[in-house]
């Protein structure tokens, strides 16, 4: 569990405990420092190694929105006030909420909901992309074994006890039949559309009355298998 760290900048005493109170019921934050007076919290604000920071708008010396203002990389920013004039300046200056005393625990969790999912977009997008290793597969070829790459397959048709893989390349003759491919293609993502014809799942751009549409390539839909593709297509729509 990622645990997401937290400070508190508020100089009212009961406000302070409340905001206390609601994250320490979430076992995923943890306080690291609590502040009443603002210019005691900037060293640890521009260290950071603060996921999140409730802070008040009015205080002494410096108000919150002032404060925000002067961290050049600032941790998500709750702000709780009890003025709601302060709302625009506050979007204005990239705060992630803004929470109006006196709140409630789930407009509090509401919230904090809303800076983790931003702090989870940031990590992801600062990640290197991962190079994945092209996946293969051997099938035989009468005595040999030939190796495919899967995302050159387009589909495979049965030929009674053989199968015949159409690829980018040329037709190629294997010597084993649909019922066996499909046990194992199916890790792989291909699906039998038909008793005649299996495609790659990541391959299929729509389906018709009677098709499964590749692209350009419009491959033979059977009657028994239209209840499961569709399921499957619809899945891949809202992906």
């Amino acid at each position: 569990m990622t645990v997401y760290r937290c400070v508190i900048l508020e100089d009212d005493d009961i406000a302070q405990k409340i905001l206390e109170t609601n994250i320490k019921r979430l076992p995923h934050l943890e306080i690291v420092q609590v502040f009443s007076n603002p210019i005691e919290a900037i060293p640890i604000l521009h260290q950071g190694k603060v996921d999140i920071l409730f802070s008040d708008v009015e205080m002494p010396e410096i108000s919150g929105l002032d404060l925000i203002k002067t961290l050049e990389a600032p941790p998500q920013i709750i702000l709780t006030t009890s003025h709601s004039d302060y709302s625009m300046e506050a979007f204005d200056v990239g705060v992630t909420d803004y929470l109006l005393k006196p709140f409630s625990f789930e407009r509090f969790l509401k919230a904090v909901n809303r800076a983790i999912d931003n702090i989870n977009i940031k990590n992801k997008a600062s990640q290197k992309p991962v190079v994945q290793e092209e996946q293969i597969i051997f099938l035989k070829a009468g005595r040999e074994s030939l190796k495919f790459f899967v995302n050159d397959i387009q589909y495979i048709e049965a030929l009674g006890a053989y199968t015949r893989i159409f690829s980018k390349e040329k037709p190629v003759l294997i010597s084993e039949s649909i019922s066996d491919l499909q046990i194992k293609l199916q890790p792989l993502n291909f699906i039998r559309v038909h008793k005649s014809y299996i495609v790659p799942r990541f391959k299929v751009t729509g389906i018709s009355s009677r098709h499964v549409i590749l692209d350009k390539l419009k491959i033979p839909l059977g009657v028994s298998y239209r209840e499961t593709i569709e399921k499957l297509f619809e899945e891949k729509s809202n992906t």
